[in-house]
């Protein structure tokens, strides 16, 4: 589901907490649009585009990919299902977004409905590892989910099964740019409810073994780096009385900083 805040040291706990509070965040801006008739996707943009980059990350995987229409799609960590509504309307792929938290799976199929998108878009709460869909996809995409799994063998596998021959893996991610001092770790952990990081030689290992090939690593660390930044002093500009997610934006920022962290895009084809 992208970003977290996590205020209490749990991975599990964290993503939960954030669910809670985007909850918040998500049910003041719907109340204002109670009463519009058909919503769009800029009406709910302010809380459920939950990547980097905004609409210029889903133009690339999009074209990165070759998406066509009547193409069918997977996407991990699904959020409030911002990136199916968009990659369907844009390029009339078929979305199936897999959210583990049920109250922001809820909401997505109700923004999702209100857009009128419902015939190619749908969340399904589960938890992507134990999830069996009725046949395999042409495309896995994950935005900023990943960092929160520690178990990549299970994951990886599940996803080389739940795509064709031929099919594509498709991520954004964080990734250990250097051996991760204590303090980086601890705030990873603590503050964005990531507890492993693989590097750049272990991630396309992971990769290999669970059966993709021609994997391509894409460091996108500067333009993350650019983005966090803007976004926390954006934040602190604007007089949030948010607290946590000031901490949440100000740790982002700083670890990047660190050069500790990096960010990818990673491609990968099912063997």
């Amino acid at each position: 589901m992208g970003d977290t805040i996590n205020a209490n040291g749990s991975n599990e706990a964290g993503i939960s907490d954030a669910a809670l509070y985007d909850l918040r965040r998500a049910k003041t801006r719907l109340d204002t649009l109670a009463d519009k008739p058909k919503w769009d996707l800029g009406d709910t943009a302010d809380f459920d585009c939950m990547h980097y980059l905004g609409d210029a990350a889903l133009e690339k995987a999009c074209k990165t990919l070759g998406m066509e229409r009547g193409q069918t799609v997977v996407d991990i960590g699904s959020g409030f299902s911002a990136t199916g509504r968009y990659l369907h309307k844009r390029c009339g792929v078929d979305v199936t977004g897999i959210e583990l938290q049920p109250e922001i799976h809820q909401l997505a199929e109700t923004i999702t409905e209100r857009n009128g998108l419902a015939a190619g878009v749908r969340s399904v709460n589960a938890d992507f590892t134990k999830l069996t869909l009725d046949k395999p996809v042409d495309y896995i995409i994950s935005f900023l989910c990943i960092l929160h799994i520690p178990d990549r063998d299970t994951l990886f596998q599940k996803a080389a099964s739940t795509l064709k021959t031929g099919g594509k893996l498709y991520i954004e991610d964080y990734f250990a740019r250097t051996a991760l001092s204590k303090e980086v770790g601890d705030q990873l952990r603590d503050i964005v409810s990531c507890p492993y990081l693989p590097s750049r030689d272990q991630y396309i290992s992971d990769l290999e073994k669970a059966g993709f090939r021609d994997v391509q690593f894409e460091e996108v660390t500067e333009e993350w780096a650019k983005f966090v930044h803007e976004r926390a002093v954006s934040n602190r500009q604007s007089g949030t009385s948010e607290a946590p997610l000031t901490l949440f934006y100000d740790t982002v920022d700083a670890l990047f900083a660190s050069r500790e962290l990096g960010g990818v895009c990673l491609t990968a084809t099912k063997a």
